[in-house]
């Protein structure tokens, strides 16, 4: 009796101890749940490549371009099982412009667009390693873009409309303590659904390409 007693002591202590560094792990990464804000600030770069039909005859622009974006997000973190799953939204101003240059037949082209806002709506799906959680993430994009500039056959033109369109990127995310973190972040953007082009312009292809890279620091509330 005393060597059973004594076995199903061993085996009782071997099982808090295995279940103690769990707990623990699971109590750290349920620290990730819940609303946060914060701000953010990084780039945004962009490539064009545009074909287009004006004046019956065949062309396109193209353009590349940068600039600095700013702004801040919000969202909302659960934890099921030892993956994070979220929803996030933000709002970015952006001084992005692109020197676009281009022509169709006997028309040439010269212009500058730009986008100087614009919003994601992402879900995240993280995996916390206690203060440390890679993430991935995806969604859609809202903003604004302008095209303006000068066509030789027309003339001056200027041209603005909001867009849709796709994201998807991951990331890294660390604690700096329970309530504060900071994060590095890149999101890949695809074209926006409502191209924009000359006045003369009967048809247009466009393909666009923006890559984002930003820092952001989050504040939990609960």
């Amino acid at each position: 009796m005393r060597i059973r007693s004594s076995i199903g002591v061993a085996a009782v202590a071997a099982a808090a101890l295995a279940a103690s560094p769990l707990a623990a792990q699971q109590a750290s990464n349920s620290k990730w749940e819940g609303f946060y804000a914060g701000l953010n600030a990084g780039g945004l770069w962009q490539t064009t490549n545009t074909s287009i039909t004006e004046n019956n005859t065949f062309g396109g622009f193209n353009g590349q371009g940068g600039g600095f974006i700013g702004g801040a997000q919000a969202g909302y973190n659960y934890l099921v099982g030892p993956v994070l799953l979220g929803g996030e939204v933000d709002f970015q101003g952006s001084t992005l412009t692109q020197s676009i240059s281009g022509g169709a037949g006997p028309s040439l082209i010269g212009a500058t667009s730009a986008i100087p806002w614009f919003s994601t709506f992402r879900g995240r799906a993280g995996y916390p390693l206690g203060s440390f959680m890679p993430y991935v993430t995806g969604g859609a994009v809202w903003g604004h873009q302008s095209l303006s500039g000068f066509d030789s056959i027309s003339g001056p033109f200027s041209a603005s409309n909001n867009f849709w369109t796709w994201t998807v990127g991951g990331g890294v995310e660390s604690k700096l303590t329970d309530q504060w973190s900071a994060k590095l972040e890149y999101l890949y953007m695809g074209t926006p659904d409502t191209p924009l082009s000359t006045p003369a312009t009967t048809s247009i292809n466009e393909h666009s390409v923006g890559n984002l890279l930003r820092v952001g620091l989050n504040y939990k509330f609960w």
